[in-house]
């Protein structure tokens, strides 16, 4: 392991590069080599110089071929020198002594800046022709205390169109800078001024007319141009940057001083939050500017042309010493251009003593191709002339201004509206509307009871006419605002927002839909009312007029506002909820009232149940959970499932009505109270099986039966009774024997534990008709046959048409209950048939014979023939 590794990149930028273009590589063998400068291992020496003399005869390196010659020429002496100790310590102090001269220069360069941008650094390594790398100009600059740094890109802040005028503007007003001025003038505010605070200024400033005056309206004329688009933003930030820039001939630490003293207008002008990233950019764009953006004059000579600022592109022209013929005839066209443009500014302003339109015309005419601040001064002096006629007309709440347009045309003409109220009331007294176009604005929320006048200013370009126009005097009488009306059981309670003048208000009601008087409502304040005077459910209309009380004048009434409002009826309780159970569904029936609506709740059997009572709605809405519906429910009934899996449980009736909600009489629900379904019966001679679907939580129930007509309840005293357990009748069945023919009634119901012994659900009953009987078995029919076997019916005289049934693994219920192995026709008994079991029916196979005549029952002689294995 040597320490010592061939860097091919670096050898290539640092060595043969340099070397191509003529560097002497015995100027510094350390680099050549790769070699740090405090080597003293002759190892690695001796490693390094074996491998670089490897490297140059390599076709990688054929672009390099007269470099690589020249390195394989100097070899020998360069091995000589290295390998010797003594030799090597002096060329180090030779190298070192170059790299102190480099480190020295840049340490002046810096000035006390942390770094040097990468731009410089190249710059650096390619003026030296081969003598500086890359990395010798970074250790250089590490030993200044410094590093290779590109700075932080600061928003564009290019000079501003007329800059120099604003500047000598500020000066005469004896302001440093834009910003102090923006800062210390009362009107403004800063880097947010707005247009409205400089029309107050401007307005202020136009009592005196001085050179001050002037000057400074000159500057309020170039900061309302600039303040589009964030445009003031970026001249301050422009001349922030100027302000800093102008430090660094006196060092980096007095721009990072005069940065760190300006951090409050870094965040106001969105410029980046650290002093140092911004000093070191500021620095470096004032030292460190790329060639390619040095501006020259005939850029600003074109800026200016943009800008339409001819006097200052002539002046770009007329400061350069020789200019190309071209150039020449262009300066002396726009001398003789601006000749003309000044002959007719002194025509304008000849004439605003005659025609001011005419005038302000051909000032205009002149601005379209010259920025002059002379130019917006003369037109801020040709006031336009006032309007004739204003007329305001109150109309309710609100106030109309109409006037007639002014009789000047030229420029652009608008129109300021200024609301003047009584001297004592300065809130009345604003602007209403400014630059309006149209003759017409509304005043939407005057003050009420006061006398108003309405002035109107002529505008041209945002001036004023020199007088305004005022209407005759006039007093909005704003009714009520946001009135609501809210009913309670008892009363009827009304808001509203009183409008400001306003000393009072009058609420008066009818009752709707009847022929009955006013009633003036007594229990009223300035905020709404409370009216007990009225009855559930009837519906009223109420008339609330604002009332003003002018000073030394008779009392006037708003126009009145109407609204309507109904007293909160209570709503009536359900007092006879019925339940039953029907097809594992809950069918709730109840009388409906005759308004509101029902809601059925259900309780938990552990939840208490409340009291009757009328509540608000938010109350009995936390009573339990509503009782899921499965069907279409109507007025009076709901089918619904309950949720809880709880064999008893409450349903609660509701009855909303608007806020309120009555309690009614809950029902206790008891689960085993539900009837058996799917109650089927099968006759088998003299037993007929009986089989159903139990319910939920049942445990037992009854089962009854009778001859000659159904069962009357499960205490019939005609009935016969058995109870049957769910583990009975899931081990054995039921089976019933019953003596004769005619018909018989079977009915089962739950049975369960009460307070005095069973309770017994709904009875759900079936009947069983039988009218003959016929007697069949089923045979082989022969030894020798191989699968066949015969059908014998026998027993009524003449026998109907049947069916015989096979199914695999149970007994058919019916004739459609598994595979059709035979059909027998009716005919006079006995009635035979033979049939084969289909290969594809798997064994067991049970029969089963069927009639299909209901008048007749087959009834099989031997069970046991009917199981084939």
């Amino acid at each position: 392991m040597t320490g010592w590794a061939f860097d091919e990149p670096r050898f290539v930028e640092e060595v043969l590069k340099p070397v191509h273009e003529g560097w002497p590589p015995e100027h510094d063998l350390f680099r050549v080599y790769l070699l740090p400068m405090d080597i003293n291992d002759s190892g690695i020496v001796r490693t390094a110089l074996a491998e670089v003399q490897r490297q140059l005869g390599r076709q990688h390196f054929r672009a390099f071929r007269q470099a690589c010659d020249r390195l394989r020429t100097q070899h020998p002496a360069a091995s000589e020198l290295l390998t010797d100790s003594r030799r090597r310590n002096a060329h180090r102090a030779e190298v070192a002594a170059e790299a102190g001269r480099l480190t020295s220069s840049l340490r002046h360069r810096l000035n006390g800046a942390p770094g040097l941008p990468s731009s410089e650094v190249n710059a650096l390594v390619k003026a030296s022709d081969g003598a500086l790398t890359r990395s010798a100009v970074r250790a250089s600059l590490a030993a200044s205390g410094a590093r290779e740094l590109d700075p932080i890109e600061l928003p564009p802040a290019s000079a501003p169109s007329r800059w120099p005028q604003l500047r000598n503007n500020l000066t005469r007003l004896r302001f440093s800078s834009l910003w102090d001025y923006l800062a210390d003038t009362k009107e403004l505010g800063g880097p947010a001024t707005t247009g409205a605070q400089i029309a107050t200024r401007r307005g202020k400033l136009r009592a005196a007319r001085n050179e001050d005056s002037v000057a400074e309206i000159t500057v309020l004329k170039l900061v309302e141009l600039w303040l589009p688009e964030d445009g003031l933003i970026t001249v301050l930030r422009h001349e922030l940057i100027g302000a800093l820039g102008r430090e660094a001939g006196f060092g980096y630490p007095e721009v990072e001083r005069a940065t760190s003293n300006a951090t409050d207008r870094l965040a106001a002008l969105r410029l980046p939050q650290d002093p140092r990233a911004v000093a070191y950019a500021v620095w470096c764009t004032r030292w460190h500017r790329p060639a390619d953006r040095m501006a020259n004059w005939a850029e600003a000579y074109q800026s200016a042309l943009l800008d339409r600022q001819l006097r200052a592109a002539l002046e770009v022209l007329r400061g350069q010493p020789e200019l190309p013929a071209e150039w020449q005839r262009q300066r002396d066209e726009l001398g003789a251009r601006l000749a003309v443009l000044d002959d007719e500014l002194a025509r304008a302003k000849s004439l605003e003593r005659t025609d001011v339109e005419g005038a302000v015309a051909a000032y205009h005419k002149v601005r379209a191709e010259l920025t002059d601040p002379a130019v917006d001064i003369a037109v801020e002096r040709c006031r336009p002339a006032p309007v004739s006629r204003v007329d305001a007309r109150a109309t309710r709440s609100q106030i109309v201004v109409t006037w007639a347009p002014t009789s000047s045309s030229a420029g652009r003409i608008s129109y300021r509206v200024v609301r003047h109220g009584p001297d004592a009331l300065d809130e009345a007294t604003s602007v209403l509307a400014d630059e309006v176009a149209i003759c017409m604005v509304t005043d939407p929320d005057p003050p009420g009871g006061v006398p108003l006048t309405y002035a109107v200013f002529s505008l041209r370009d945002g001036n004023p006419s020199a007088d305004a126009t005022t209407s005759a005097s006039v007093t909005a009488l704003p009714g009520v605002d946001q009135l609501e009306l809210e009913g309670r059981p008892d009363a009827i309670l009304g808001r509203w927002r009183l409008p400001s003048g306003a000393a009072g208000v009058t609420v008066s009601r009818t009752t709707a839909g009847t022929s009955a008087g006013e009633v003036i409502v007594s229990k009223t304040h300035r905020g709404g009312f409370v009216d007990h005077q009225v009855r559930p459910g009837v519906t009223y209309d109420y008339r609330v007029r604002a009332e003003y009380r002018p000073a030394g004048g008779p009392v006037a009434w708003a126009d009145p506002v109407l609204a309507s409002a109904t007293c909160q009826e209570t709503p009536v309780a359900i007092t006879d909820l019925r339940v039953e159970f029907d097809e594992g569904d809950l069918l709730a029936t109840w009388t409906p009232p005759a308004r509101g609506e029902v809601e059925i709740r259900e309780l938990r059997r552990a939840e208490p149940t409340p009291d009757r009572a009328v509540v608000p709605v938010s109350t009995a809405g936390r009573y339990g959970s509503v009782l899921r519906s499965t069907g279409v429910r109507n007025s009076g009934q709901l089918r619904g499932r309950p949720s809880t899996s709880s064999s008893q449980f409450v349903l609660l009736p509701i009855t909303v009505l608007g806020d309120l909600a009555a309690i009614g009489v809950p029902c206790e629900v008891d689960a085993r109270q539900t009837s058996v379904r799917g109650l089927q019966l099968d006759r088998l001679g003299a037993t007929v099986r009986l089989t159903w679907e139990w319910p939920a939580g049942v445990a037992e129930v009854l089962v009854v039966w009778r001859a000659s007509g159904p069962p009357q309840g499960p205490g019939d005293p005609a009935a016969s009774r058995t109870e049957v357990t769910r583990v009975s009748y899931d081990s054995a069945g039921v089976h019933l024997s019953v003596a004769g023919g005619g018909d018989y009634w079977f009915g089962v119901c739950t049975a369960f534990p009460g307070g005095d012994g069973k309770q017994y659900g709904p009875l759900t009953s079936v009947r069983e008709s039988m009218t003959g009987e016929a007697r069949y078995e089923v045979r082989r029919a022969s030894l020798l046959s191989r699968g066949k076997r015969v059908l014998t019916v026998d027993g009524a005289d003449v026998l109907p048409d049947m069916v015989l049934v096979g199914k695999t693994g149970t007994r058919p219920m019916n004739q459609d209950d598994g595979v059709v192995l035979l059909r027998l026709s009716s005919g006079p008994a006995p009635v035979k048939g033979q049939f084969v079991l289909p290969a594809d029916l798997r064994r067991p196979v049970h029969l089963r014979a069927f009639s299909l005549d209901a008048a007749v029952v087959l009834v099989p002689t031997h069970l046991d023939q009917l199981v084939v294995p």
